[in-house]
């Protein structure tokens, strides 16, 4: 995979932008999404919280900038970023339809074609898990559709027709830290009381399209890293059964966000400090851990 090295979130991570980036910069991210000080040592964790649903997939000034390019994506791309399990038509349709009566959109289409449809109303990606019963009798919920335009260094069609424990078999000490409560957690979530969630990780480009990490780090300065940020949205589905999983993804680069701010550069500081090695790797940060220490350091 060949990574092009540019400044424009909205483009792919292999080609270059076609617009003029003067004066360009990126929003902040939302104050709640922003990563308080770490009190004890590194444990992934669930984070929950309730969600206003009159809040649930909110626009701003990257929303048009962002459909734009899931637009561009769909149409040359549109393999790597569209996807459908085999029975995941009904879950996928009733997804679609509650993304449309958000935003006041009728949508006619099924299956696949209305998340498609969903997905250009809103700036976030749409995941889709339906209920099956397993082996043993008991239920599990398994990714069935998705259309996925941001994905950080992950493929869609790899997730397909699997439940939340093997999607994220990737992710360094998921299972161990917190296999077993997001599978509680996904089976409690009710109609009534939809869910969010946030994360970050660095990344030496800006792209939101990244399917796949470089073969090596691409070796840029600390200055000039990206801190990524995920906000995650979880709606029970009333009629199917099934999860509507929402992810919108931000890029700003690291000084712009810890900018004049010592208490951001102390607080990231200690996040990437207590990081196992291993996790460190699977967030691309490992590579650059000493050098944004060091930066962050200065600026405390």
């Amino acid at each position: 995979m060949t990574f092009v090295l540019h400044q424009d979130p909205f483009t792919p991570f292999d080609q270059s932008p076609s617009r003029d980036l003067t004066g360009f910069s990126p929003m902040g991210f939302y104050d709640e999404m922003i990563p308080a000080a770490p009190s004890d040592e590194f444990r992934h964790r669930v984070g929950t919280k309730p969600l206003d649903v009159s809040r649930w997939l909110p626009d701003d000034k990257e929303s048009a900038p962002t459909i734009a390019m899931k637009r561009e994506l769909l149409v040359s791309r549109r393999e790597e970023v569209v996807a459908i399990h085999e029975g995941g038509e009904g879950a996928a349709t009733e997804a679609a339809r509650l993304v449309g009566d958000f935003k006041g959109v009728t949508i006619e289409a099924e299956g696949l074609d209305a998340l498609i449809d969903a997905a250009l109303l809103v700036p976030d990606d749409l995941t889709v898990l339906a209920p099956r019963v397993a082996a043993n009798g008991e239920e599990q919920l398994l990714f069935v559709a998705g259309v996925v335009c941001s994905p950080s260094r992950w493929r869609l069609n790899t997730k397909m027709g699997k439940d939340m424990l093997a999607t994220h078999q990737p992710v360094a000490r998921y299972g161990e830290h917190i296999g077993a409560p997001v599978d509680t957690l996904l089976r409690r979530l009710t109609v009534d009381r939809p869910l969010w969630r946030s994360n970050w990780t660095l990344e030496d480009h800006p792209a939101l399209f990244q399917p796949e990490p470089p073969e090596k780090p691409l070796g840029v300065a600390a200055d000039q890293l990206w801190i990524r940020m995920e906000r995650e949205t979880l709606r029970r589905l009333p009629n199917t059964g099934g999860v509507l999983f929402t992810i919108r993804g931000f890029q700003q680069s690291l000084p712009d966000y810890v900018g004049g701010s010592p208490e951001r550069a102390r607080t990231l500081y200690a996040l990437i400090e207590r990081l196992p090695e291993d996790v460190a790797r699977y967030k691309s940060i490992f590579a650059y851990r000493e050098a944004v220490l060091g930066w962050l350091r200065e600026r405390s």
